[in-house]
């Protein structure tokens, strides 16, 4: 009898042990660092509260792939998203955070997170008169270089990994947005 109650409170133990760790584990999973916080509120300036979008990430359809998505609220409506995408560069991996508001379908912001591309060629995709060329595109545009977006002349690998990672966000948003008028 003793035996029966000892492994019934054994297994009741490690029951709630394990419930309590997967909850604390996917809170943990949604956290966001407060460096990563720091940027995400840059490229989306007067967002209030930003979280994690918690669905699953689409695949890649080429040399750019979305890591993370962020859903960001003001005055506690979704207001728009922030993608950050690893899109190929000259040199390497290019990190981007790009932001769309979905008041207006546009981007509001974007920034280079990370880069290795040539020094004085290729790293000029950080600089703010490369950039701007981006906000205010909506999503139904292109983002092709030579169409609506001036590449830098010597830098057309590094100038067409940010469209890229511009056209993989543009695909997802057109995707949830068609999959929401169906519903």
């Amino acid at each position: 009898m003793n035996y029966k109650r000892i492994l019934l409170i054994l297994t009741l133990f490690i029951s709630v042990f394990l419930s309590v760790g997967k909850l604390w584990a996917e809170s943990a999973s949604n956290q966001i660092d407060e460096n990563t916080m720091n940027q995400l509120k840059r490229v989306f300036i007067g967002a209030e509260f930003i979280e994690r979008y918690n669905k699953v990430l689409p695949e890649s359809k080429g040399n750019a792939v979305i890591q993370e998505i962020y859903q960001v609220f003001i005055q506690g409506k979704e207001n728009g998203y922030i993608f950050k995408i690893l899109s190929s560069g000259y040199r390497g991996d290019i990190v981007v955070l790009v932001a769309f508001s979905s008041l207006n379908n546009q981007i509001i912001g974007i920034q280079i997170l990370e880069q290795n591309e040539t020094p004085s060629l290729g790293d000029l995709i950080t600089q703010p008169s490369f950039l701007v060329q981006f906000l205010k595109k909506s999503i139904n545009d292109k983002f092709e270089l030579g169409d609506d977006i001036e590449a830098i002349s010597g830098a057309t690998v590094s100038s067409t990994a940010v469209a890229k990672a511009c056209q993989e966000a543009v695909g997802f948003l057109l995707t949830s947005q068609a999959e929401t008028d169906n519903n």
